[in-house]
């Protein structure tokens, strides 16, 4: 009786993951590219301290995303084994 109306909510449910997967992966080209820059003129200019907070900050960005590819996901299965049965 429900099938129809979970097969509608799993796709609406994939198309918006792939949304998000999308926008966690242009967020971070665009924030690694900012910090590439920051790092380069850091070091073009002679600043180590802009430098090192730009190093940084590329491994802040390599591990969100690492936690949004692989413990999300998780979380979101653990979640789905909580589901309940139908009481019919």
């Amino acid at each position: 009786m429900f099938d129809p109306i979970l097969e509608q909510f799993t796709a609406i449910a994939q198309d918006f993951w792939l949304f998000l997967v999308g926008l966690i992966v242009m967020a971070a080209l665009l924030g690694g590219l900012w910090y590439v820059l920051q790092g380069t003129a850091g070091a073009a200019f002679g600043g180590s301290r802009t430098t090192s907070i730009a190093i940084v900050g590329v491994i802040g960005i390599i591990l969100m995303v690492l936690f949004a590819f692989l413990i999300l996901p998780e979380l979101g299965n653990l979640l789905n084994s909580f589901k309940p049965d139908p009481p019919f």
